[in-house]
């Protein structure tokens, strides 16, 4: 919301956005909204695979 709203960097919001949807999609999730099934990361892995999609 901050690189969208605050500093209206579209593009860079909408690449974390796509990289957020594609690591829940792939499974991951933190403990606060963990699900069977799924496979459980802390907060700094989370952020890790994010970036990950982001830089490519």
């Amino acid at each position: 919301m901050m690189l969208r709203y605050s500093f209206n960097l579209i593009a860079e919001a909408e690449a974390v956005e796509k990289a957020v949807v594609a690591v829940l999609e792939e499974g991951n999730r933190t403990y606060d909204i963990m699900d069977e099934g799924k496979t459980k990361v802390g907060t700094k892995e989370m952020g890790r695979l994010i970036a990950e999609k982001v830089t490519g």
